[in-house]
């Protein structure tokens, strides 16, 4: 849901999001591009822009990698990080300074 909320335009002042174990729900992509179409000022293409970090873990038993993959492509700039977890936001100190650190490159940006 995040991921088509950033392209609809609702959320203006999002810089990124961060998902883990997210599916791709049509609709919700659907429902989006309806919103974006009823505001001039927005497209699905600038919410496109909106930088996007992706987690699945590669024994999560609710979303396949596959179902995330399409989120991922669907969802536009968006980078697609597997991990040996389950379907969680992983807790090893290598993966949250992936996410720390594409949060901060984030913040850095102009």
């Amino acid at each position: 849901l995040a991921t088509a909320l950033a392209l609809s335009g609702v959320l203006p002042d999002v810089k990124a999001v961060v998902t883990a174990g997210a599916p791709h729900i049509r609709e919700a992509f659907e429902v989006a591009n309806e919103l974006a179409e009823s505001k001039p000022d927005w497209s699905v293409e600038a919410g496109k822009d909106i930088r996007k970090f992706h987690l699945a873990g590669e024994t999560d038993a609710m979303v396949s990698l596959d179902w995330t993959r399409e989120l991922v492509e669907s969802g536009g700039n968006g980078e697609f990080i597997v991990h040996e977890q389950g379907h969680l936001f992983p807790t090893r100190s290598a993966r949250v300074k992936e996410i720390l650190d594409f949060l901060g490159g984030v913040l850095l940006e102009k």
